[in-house]
C-alpha cells in the first residue's frame, strides 16, 4: 500500500539517501488550494539532490512558523500552472490531503524533475 505522504520533519530530514515519495494529482484547484488525491504510485527522491540552501530551508520554519511535515510528488506541468496562478495573485499555494491543509513548496529551490514528470514538494504545517 502506498503511504499517504512520506512523513518527515525538520529534525528527521536526512542529508543523503533515497526514499519513495507518493505521487498525487489534483481533483480540483480554487486558485489557492488544490484538493489532491494519491495516484497509487511512487517516485524515488534522492536527498543528495538538495543543495545546502535547500537543506537549510527544509529544516527551518517557513512563512508563518510552519515546519515540514512530509513529502509528495506532483506533475511538473500542473505545478507550473498553479504556481503561476498563485504568484500573480500573491496567494499562498496550499493543498488539502485527506482533509488536512498544507502549505506546499518544491523541496528543491531549483525544482528537479524526477521519473520524467514529477516534482517533489514539501508539505508544511
Amino acid at each position: 500500500m502506498t503511504p499517504a505522504i512520506s512523513s518527515i520533519s525538520s529534525t528527521t530530514l536526512p542529508r543523503a539517501g533515497v526514499i519513495d515519495v507518493p505521487c498525487y494529482a489534483a481533483q480540483s484547484f480554487n486558485g489557492k488550494t488544490a484538493l489532491l488525491h494519491a495516484e497509487g504510485r511512487t517516485v524515488p527522491f534522492d536527498f543528495a539532490s538538495l543543495s545546502d540552501k535547500d537543506f537549510d530551508l527544509a529544516r527551518s520554519e517557513r512563512a508563518e512558523e510552519w515546519t515540514i511535515q512530509g513529502l509528495i510528488a506532483v506533475d511538473v506541468d500542473w505545478l507550473i500552472g498553479v504556481m503561476e496562478a498563485t504568484s500573480t495573485s500573491q496567494k499562498t499555494l496550499g493543498a488539502e490531503i485527506e482533509a488536512v491543509w498544507y502549505y506546499i513548496s518544491p523541496i528543491n529551490t531549483v525544482p528537479t524533475v524526477v521519473a520524467g514528470r514529477y516534482v517533489v514538494l514539501g508539505l508544511y504545517r
